[in-house]
């Protein structure tokens, strides 16, 4: 895994408006840097000068939660951050219900020119992502606060949308791409994820686990949608479980102790451009179905270390497998 990660991440709130089946977190309170559980106005910029130098060593400052933007200081936390850290790139992780009011949209965006804020979608429509929300009226908040921000935004912002997959949608992930093409053809990004088997995910396992297997069928279907956007992302998938076709999209993001290579790992070819598998899919799903490449798969690097493959030449996508039982 690269280990040259230089995004500090700011738990701002442990609230959210929405219940996602699969939220990583486990039930609150949990703690945040300083392993306390309070997030209140004083709490928060007293760990941001706790943790000064390293902030001032980052280039960015990851803000999640909970939902960061029903904090009642939401505001006011920015503010402060794009004044005592001017120049790092404040980068938002958010449900984007808060924006669909117009307003709050025009207001976020002009307190800083260096914003990165993903959305969080989870269908198709309205039934899937709400089944997955559990929150009534969350869907189409978040396309409006999408819509918001996507007409706002100044050129040095980057506004993107993340899909986690469930058992609950992962049959349609062609439509979620349509979807964001049809109706946010300017958007920045789309980051399609596999789910960690982490926090509420481990207690909704019925609604949110699903295996590799089962996923490879549809994942794959996106060979044709993806160059589309001006730039897609998949996370958390080891190379094994995808076509050759689409290893260009397949990013590398998981901390190093949050991952394992299983032994037969050792004989595949491309393990050095490979993320690995996450310990909570071996945990709670299984180790099988992840099988080597023992033959040599010609592959051009990009340099990246988190986006390591850049292409895959046509003759290597025909290669066959070394199917090994681990």
């Amino acid at each position: 895994m690269p280990k040259n990660d230089t995004s500090v991440d700011l738990c701002v709130y442990d609230k959210c408006n929405n219940r996602c089946l699969m939220c990583t977190n486990p039930d609150r309170p949990w703690p945040a840097w300083d392993n306390k559980t309070g997030y209140n106005w004083r709490d928060i910029i007293g760990r941001l000068k706790k943790f000064r130098d390293k902030i001032d060593s980052a280039e960015s400052i990851y803000l999640s939660g909970g939902e960061p933007t029903i904090h009642p200081r939401f505001r006011e936390i920015i503010k402060y951050l794009t004044e005592k850290f001017s120049g790092k790139k404040i980068k938002l992780l958010t449900n984007g219900r808060f924006f669909s009011y117009p307003q709050k949209a025009e207001e976020f965006l002009a307190m800083g020119d260096n914003l990165e804020i993903d959305v969080s979608l989870y269908g198709h429509d309205k039934k899937t992502h709400e089944a997955v929300t559990r929150a009534a009226g969350s869907f189409d908040q978040t396309m409006a606060g999408l819509s918001n921000l996507l007409k706002r935004k100044k050129p040095s912002q980057l506004i993107g949308a993340r899909f986690v997959i469930t058992r609950l949608s992962y049959q349609n992930i062609k439509p979620v791409l349509k979807l964001i093409l049809d109706n946010f053809p300017t958007i920045d990004r789309l980051i399609v994820i596999f789910p960690e088997m982490e926090g509420q995910a481990i207690k909704n396992k019925k609604n949110v686990a699903l295996t590799y297997a089962q996923v490879r069928p549809f994942i794959n279907q996106i060979a044709e949608l993806a160059p589309k956007f001006k730039e897609f992302r998949l996370y958390h998938f080891p190379l094994c479980t995808l076509d050759k076709k689409i290893w260009p999209y397949a990013w590398r993001t998981l901390p190093a102790k949050e991952i394992k290579f299983l032994p037969a790992c050792n004989l595949c070819q491309v393990k050095n451009h490979c993320l690995g598998i996450h310990r909570g899919y071996l945990a709670h799903i299984g180790r099988d179905g992840f099988q080597p490449y023992k033959n040599k798969v010609a592959t051009k690097s990009t340099g990246n270390p988190y986006q390591p493959l850049a292409e895959i030449e046509k003759s290597a996508q025909n290669q066959a497998k070394t199917k090994t039982k681990i």
